[in-house]
């Protein structure tokens, strides 16, 4: 409703007068109020891999046991009868769909098709956009192990558990095959600086057989609280003269945070508390050439005796990890900033 008695416009009969043969000054732009950044999922998109048919669509051959035996021998080079072992199964992913039914009412095309300011139309495709990002980033920090039918993605918590809450990962027990495995812990308590941060990287590199992490997530409040720490130890040196920008502000504080080489990065979508380290070479997105955010247009609804159109917006995904020993789960963190 327009604002009468408030700033030049008059309250009263005068301002009533005014706001029925008066058109209002409107900004023509839709400013977004209720969505985050989405920098893991971007991440992964970046760097997604096909995916097409079959089943399952994402099948991984991966080696649990070792294919021949070592043995030790003397001057006579005898060795022990050679054995054919096997060590090899397939993990097995299907593709997960996502789809966002757009509606696009007739008698609305009718409304706005001169006098509009926001196409609805327009403002709902970008939407729909931007709702499948924001749902599969929520997606990527949940546990959908539990969910009847597993219709969402596999997210983080099902890759990086040591089989207490996820006792199968990509239809390989874990149980009956410790290799496939990963790292959990919990309980870390307050660990949010840098001396006792580190460990956790010191003890994944060590359980991944040598092979060190190369990203780490935090959620806000708990990445803000290890950056104090760092600014605690920042030093800035400064001499005759001297410069730091253009306009000469120092600044203080860093984008990303590195550890023991690892960059370590916030998310919005991370529940605080939680943080994960991975190596990126054995974590993939993988996107279905048929279905890569795909849109099916418009098609008529006078079949169900409405004049109307339906469009979907329809991807198919899942993020898959390789290598579940090579991340780990940091849980019960405390000592966040906010």
């Amino acid at each position: 409703m327009p604002v009468t008695g408030v700033g030049i416009v008059p309250g009263g009969a005068a301002g009533a007068e005014l706001v029925a043969v008066t058109r209002r000054g409107f900004i023509p732009k839709l400013v977004v109020q209720l969505y985050k950044a989405t920098p893991m999922f971007s991440l992964l998109l970046r760097h997604a891999q096909r995916a097409r048919g079959g089943v399952s669509q994402i099948t991984v051959p991966v080696q649990g046991s070792s294919y021949v035996n070592f043995s030790w021998s003397d001057y006579s080079g005898v060795f022990p009868q050679p054995q054919v072992l096997t060590g090899a199964q397939n993990a097995e992913f299907n593709l997960k769909l996502g789809v966002v039914p757009i509606p696009f009412m007739g008698m609305e095309a009718l409304i706005q098709s001169s006098e509009v300011v926001i196409p609805l139309l327009k403002a709902r495709m970008a939407d729909a956009k931007t709702v499948t990002l924001q749902s599969i980033s929520s997606a990527l920090y949940t546990n959908n192990s539990a969910v009847a039918g597993q219709t969402q993605i596999n997210g983080l918590p099902e890759a990086y558990d040591d089989g207490t809450n996820v006792a199968a990962y990509g239809n390989i027990s874990r149980s009956a095959n410790s290799f496939w495995k990963s790292n959990l812990i919990t309980g870390a308590g307050n660990v949010l600086t840098r001396s006792a941060y580190i460990k956790f990287l010191g003890q994944l590199t060590f359980l991944a057989g040598g092979e060190a992490p190369d990203f780490g997530l935090m959620s806000f409040s708990d990445w803000t609280a290890l950056m104090q720490d760092f600014i605690q130890a920042e030093r800035i040196v400064t001499g005759p003269n001297a410069k730091f920008d253009s306009d000469n502000v120092t600044n203080a504080g860093f984008t990303g945070l590195r550890l023991g080489d690892t960059p370590i990065f916030p998310d919005p979508f991370m529940a605080k508390g939680t943080s994960y380290f991975f190596n990126t070479k054995y974590l993939a997105l993988y996107l279905s050439e048929d279905a890569p955010f795909a849109f099916s247009g418009f098609y008529s609804s006078i079949p169900n005796l409405q004049i109307a159109n339906i469009g979907v917006l329809i991807v198919a995904l899942n993020v898959v990890c390789t290598k579940p020993v090579s991340g780990m789960q940091i849980q019960g963190i405390s000592g966040g900033a906010f």
